[in-house]
């Protein structure tokens, strides 16, 4: 939103100053006898840039006519136009009286073909700075409107096919229009209109204003109409009411209206930040004050989550702050794949860009994204937001129910503390963190869940009613890159679980185990509660590589290892399930379980080529769940 009301005030800015400009130099008329000299000489001076007048024409009397042709003010040496303002015509009428207070009266002010061109170069050197003439700063200074009644009180202003051109090398930001104004219909107020079209960061950029007319800018008892629409390739915002002092930004009475396909798209825009989303609307209320935009009664829908909220971004410091209290009472935990360069499950909520990542992911049969994440962007802008939503809608193999969080960014490093997750009827506890503040960010995570029900990873599956027991465990993970795939190809850390006591599917164990005969009873009978001993483990993590360590389930029937590893760069895993039997099984086909290939899509076989099943009497002893659970919590991520 910044960077739109600059292109807007830079503009519509210029034209008053230049208005003002004109009346200054209307001044020099009526006191020099080598008026077109002077006017040229007072011109040029006051400007910081070099100005001709091809024919000046006064009829005097106490309200003086004049009339000037063929205007010209000179481009900064570095620009791309062959000037920085020109106009075939300009004409106004000048009250002498309010000229002794500093007050410039126009009763009438036509510029036919006039043109402007505002350019920022590399450097972010403006054309229109002030610095390029110390007379031009005071000047700047004296004509700026502070306040409404300030304004230059211009009767009946009349643009007639005027042309504005804006460029920011530095932002990649080329835009051309028109400026005018209009009478409209009978009995209606005059309107100024200012179009511009063109390219932003290679995207297709338009703005639209329609405002009310020069003589209501300077009528302090009447709000000033704003119309203001802004399309960025597939980003659409929207500004429509009123403001008591534009130049004083009081008395906003603005509705704002934001839509898009991705919500991270604004920052070339609006300069803020955000991260990636579905398909999003946002509406709300704007309220302005001086360097300072705040956006209360937000109501905001991306993909199937609905939030509301307030937001505001203080420009009195640098960088700039912006702060933000967000709730949902319906957060789907889907609409969250974007922050890490996924597309949410539902086709309908995913954006062009998001459709392709997971096509990709598809073919390739991967789990993580490698998206470049723009992070950097992190360093823009200081940040407090606090989310609090508290009811989230997930998948059964991800049990999320609710998300409290606060992020704060500071210089660009973005720190999620306190972190409160609903996790299966237990709780995640923790904080992550991005350090984007280098080249080469680094991502942090440091969390412990407790209380996490086993039952709930298979909510709607026929395991549920026979499989219970409560998880505790810890997640402490560090890597680099610009995207998930490149943080989890680099993540040194560890994960570990355990669970003491509980029950679980005897169809899975058997399954696992191979016991063919149990499996085909169950499969007929129905589903046996199997109880637990305990289950834990630990996957390490070494740049990249997992290894499973001390991981197993040992229930009454068998001890189950997992073990093998995962290349995360590859996004590979090649890893066996053994059973040690405890009881006898008279078929049983003492070969392992193959997991084999990528993460996303693994291959699952038997480690014999030819299993055949064969008695087996069992014997195994029971593992020392207290030992290894005490090993696991000691050992160091």
């Amino acid at each position: 939103m910044r960077q739109i009301f600059k292109i807007l005030a830079w503009t519509l800015g210029s034209l008053f100053v230049l208005i003002g400009l004109l009346g200054i130099g209307a001044y020099a008329f009526v006191t020099s006898d080598y008026v077109r000299a002077q006017i040229e000489n007072h011109a040029n001076a006051l400007s910081g840039h070099k100005t001709q007048i091809a024919k000046v024409v006064i009829d005097w009397s106490w309200v003086p006519h004049v009339h000037l042709e063929q205007v010209e003010l000179s481009n900064a040496d570095w620009g791309k136009a062959d000037h920085m303002f020109k106009a075939q015509q300009i004409e106004f009428d000048i009250r002498l009286w309010p000229l002794l207070h500093g007050d410039i009266v126009l009763p009438h002010l036509m510029l036919r073909k006039p043109e402007l061109y505002l350019e920022r170069n590399a450097k972010d050197q403006s054309n229109w700075s002030p610095e390029e003439s110390p007379a031009a700063r005071a000047a700047v200074k004296q004509v700026a409107p502070q306040q409404r009644h300030q304004t230059p009180l211009i009767g009946r202003l009349e643009i007639l096919d005027g042309h504005v051109g804006y460029i920011d090398q530095k932002r990649k930001l080329d835009l051309s229009g028109t400026v005018s104004t209009a009478t409209g219909q009978a009995g209606t107020e005059p309107e100024a209109r200012l179009s511009l079209n063109g390219r932003l960061e290679g995207q297709k950029l338009t703005i639209d204003f329609v405002g009310g007319s020069a003589l209501m800018l300077r009528q302090t008892d009447e709000p000033y109409p704003v119309d203001f629409e802004v399309a960025y390739g597939e980003t659409k915002l929207a500004l429509k009411g009123t403001i008591q002092d534009p130049f004083q930004y009081q008395g906003a009475d603005l509705q704002l209206a934001l839509s898009g396909p991705d919500l991270s798209e604004i920052f070339p825009l609006l300069g803020i930040p955000v991260p990636p989303t579905p398909p999003y609307r946002i509406s709300g209320k704007l309220h302005l004050e001086p360097d300072i935009y705040r956006v209360t009664d937000i109501a905001w829908h991306a993909g199937e989550s609905d939030l509301s909220g307030e937001m505001a971004i203080d420009q009195r410091s640098h960088p700039s702050r912006l702060t933000a209290r967000i709730n949902s009472q319906h957060l789907a935990f889907a609409d969250l794949a974007p922050l890490v360069g996924a597309a949410p499950t539902r086709k309908a909520n995913v954006s062009r860009q998001q459709a392709q990542t997971e096509a990709q992911l598809e073919s390739k049969h991967e789990l993580f994204p490698d998206v470049p994440l723009h992070v950097e962007r992190l360093r823009t802008m200081n940040m407090d937001v606090v989310l609090d939503a508290k009811r989230v809608v997930a998948p059964s193999y991800l049990p999320v129910q609710s998300i409290a969080a606060r992020v704060r960014v500071e210089n660009g490093r973005a720190v999620t503390r306190p972190l409160s997750i609903g996790f299966g009827n237990g709780r995640i506890d923790g904080e992550l963190s991005i350090d984007a503040s280098t080249d080469l960010p680094t991502t942090r995570t440091n969390l412990r869940f407790d209380g996490v029900d086993l039952a709930a990873f298979f909510r709607g599956s026929r395991f549920f009613d026979t499989t219970n027991g409560k998880l505790r465990g810890r997640i402490v993970l560090a890597g680099s890159g610009r995207s998930l795939a490149q943080v989890m190809g680099t993540a040194d850390g560890d994960f570990v679980t355990t669970m003491a006591g509980g029950s679980v599917s005897g169809l899975i164990v058997d399954l696992a185990g191979l016991q063919i005969g149990d499996a085909l009873v169950l499969y007929i009978t129905g589903d046996n509660r199997i109880p637990i001993r305990c289950a834990l483990g630990r996957l390490k993590f070494d740049h990249g590589v997992v290894v499973f360590d001390k991981t197993l389930m040992d229930t009454e029937k068998s001890v189950l290892h997992f073990d093998g590893k995962a290349a995360l760069k590859t996004q590979e895993i090649s890893s066996k399930i053994t059973a040690d039997t405890k009881q006898f099984d008279l078929l049983d086909l003492h070969s392992p379980v193959l997991i084999e290939g990528k993460i996303r899509l693994p291959k699952i076989s038997l480690g014999r080529k030819i299993p055949i099943p064969t008695p087996d009497f069992g014997g195994a002893d029971d593992a020392n769940c207290q030992k290894l659970t005490q090993e696991l919590w000691a050992a160091k991520p």
